[in-house]
């Protein structure tokens, strides 16, 4: 389980920073790149086995495509919520994000046959609730920005991708041996593509890089680089496979990015919001206990 905690933390840490990042006027998509530049240095001196890396044999490895092709969507997803975070806030923005436990668990039970129970299905439902109630907002707070309503849809199916395919890496190609090169590969590609779009942003005038921008990158990847790879070993580890673990994780970082956004962003959390606090809470405890 602490592998599942330090999950939750650090995937909590990366939303919220994006928030950080609005206060210090750090431009956000310099630092994305930045960020996965810095995952993929630090997922490297991380490896056990570094020598593995660079042979041949790497190429051939089965999970090698989908590093590939998650890296590309991850930073894809990573800007949206970026930019969602900036335009409604740190709690819908996470709840956005982690709604997406609905898909890997569907798949946790229709296609992987995983351990059903009747009080696991109960704490999904609770769970479903839960984010559902914790994104509704009582006021008027985003009635500006009611032309990117899609932001938060796009992070929703987003992120149940980035779920989904990470849970099919894991169920059939990935092992806890071959984790660290999965997920220094992801970065790798995500890096790639990010320095593409950077760079053409750069040569047409529209982007800079600021030394502030190149710190807060380099945090921001040490975070989420452990981020994956904690959610990586819990998947491995934790009783009850992915069903628990995706819920598990989504519902704590929506939990502890909302207590942050409360706590240091004065953002405003209305009855129906601690209605879903609370379910989460209850929500956790029938997983535990399934």
């Amino acid at each position: 389980m602490i592998y599942l905690l330090l999950c939750i933390i650090c995937s909590g840490l990366l939303v919220v920073l994006f928030k950080v990042f609005q206060r210090l006027n750090i431009d956000v998509f310099p630092s994305i790149v930045v960020n996965y530049l810095s995952a993929s240095a630090f997922a490297y001196l991380y490896m056990s086995n570094k020598a593995e890396v660079l042979t041949v044999n790497m190429l051939h490895e089965p999970w090698l495509p989908f590093a590939i092709f998650l890296g590309s969507l991850f930073i894809t997803i990573f800007n949206i919520t970026s930019v969602t975070t900036l335009r409604y806030g740190v709690s819908t923005a996470s709840v956005a994000m982690k709604l997406g436990l609905v898909f890997p668990v569907a798949l946790a039970f229709l296609v992987y046959g995983e351990p059903f129970s009747w009080l696991k299905l109960i704490g999904i439902a609770l769970a479903l609730a839960a984010v559902i109630l914790s994104s509704v907002k009582e006021d008027n707070a985003v009635t500006h920005h009611q032309g990117l309503a899609v932001l938060p849809i796009l992070v929703f199916l987003g992120s149940g991708a980035c779920d989904s395919l990470t849970q099919l890496a894991n169920k059939k190609f990935v092992t806890e041996n071959s984790s660290e090169a999965f997920a220094l590969f992801l970065f790798l590609a995500a890096a790639f593509w990010g320095c593409v779009a950077l760079a053409y942003l750069m040569f047409s005038k529209k982007k800079s890089i600021k030394l502030n921008s190149i710190i807060g990158g380099i945090v921001l990847g040490i975070i989420n680089y452990f981020s994956f790879l904690f959610l990586l070993k819990a998947l491995s580890q934790v009783k009850g496979g992915s069903g628990v673990v995706f819920p598990m994780a989504n519902l704590g970082t929506v939990a502890f990015a909302t207590v942050i956004g409360v706590l240091f962003f004065n953002e405003k959390i209305s009855r129906l919001n601690a209605l879903g606090l609370a379910l989460m809470a209850l929500a956790m405890i029938a997983m535990v206990f399934a």
